[in-house]
């Protein structure tokens, strides 16, 4: 899992990015599951819900970008790289790094943050509108022209969750297609918060979120093995991991 020092880090530009760009903001991604949860699971587990090391922010189109890349890139000094905005950190003082400083530090003493615009949909368009290709996931679609989203305040600021099944089911899209274990993890963690401390009772959630999620990217989630990984998530979130397999298993079937 991520380090405190990631973690607390994001958290802070979370918070920075929150404070300039232009309200309502749409978040997505592990900050978003910590938003959700974060109240119930407080008070069941006596700690505070895990954080998330990248930013996730949702975008209606092109238009709403550009209003906040130029601050993310000119003022926030995040750089460009393909579809996605980074940030290199210090791993232990959390310190901003120059591309100088970056290149010069050994590996294990630099960690990479980003902030990841996501789409509802990718077209050539908007590739052309953008110079790049985004992330795309088509249920911000209804999220922004149905209204599935929560208003809340944070940092001072409004901000719009996805509805709880809406986030689920974006992290059920999501989980299969993981390569690296730690992210694949942290799903898993979210997945089992979301099911139990998102304040909907569980069976309504995982039917909701399981008619929501692509039957494609479901089946993929259904055929993965997680055996080992439920194990971790389990131990991270404080749970008993029978607990964690009957969350994940509910959703398999």
């Amino acid at each position: 899992m991520y380090k405190d020092i990631e973690t607390e880090t994001s958290y802070r530009y979370l918070k920075t990015v929150i404070a300039q760009l232009k309200e309502p903001l749409c978040i997505l991604g592990g900050w978003a599951v910590f938003f959700t949860v974060n109240t119930e699971f407080e008070r069941a587990m006596k700690r505070t819900y895990l954080g998330s090391r990248d930013i996730d922010l949702g975008f209606r189109n092109a238009t709403s970008f550009k209003q906040s890349v130029e601050i993310l890139e000119k003022e926030l000094q995040f750089k460009a790289v393909s579809f996605r905005y980074v940030k290199s950190i210090h791993a232990e003082t959390g310190k901003d790094l120059t591309e100088e400083e970056s290149r010069s530090l050994p590996q294990h003493l630099v960690f990479h943050m980003y902030v990841d615009p996501i789409f509802p949909s990718t077209t050539p368009e908007l590739k052309k509108q953008l110079g790049f290709a985004p992330i795309d996931e088509p249920l911000l679609k209804k999220v922004f022209e149905e209204k599935k989203y929560m208003e809340v305040k944070e940092f001072g600021r409004k901000l719009l969750l996805p509805t709880p099944e809406f986030l689920l089911a974006t992290k059920l899209n999501a989980v299969a297609d993981r390569d690296k274990t730690h992210k694949r993890i942290k799903d898993i963690c979210d997945i089992t918060a979301l099911c139990l401390f998102s304040g909907v009772p569980f069976v309504d959630i995982i039917t909701k979120a399981r008619r929501l999620a692509s039957p494609k990217r479901l089946d993929a989630f259904r055929k993965l093995d997680v055996k080992e990984d439920l194990a971790t998530c389990a131990q991270s979130l404080g749970l008993e991991p029978q607990t964690v397999k009957g969350v994940i298993d509910g959703l398999r079937e």
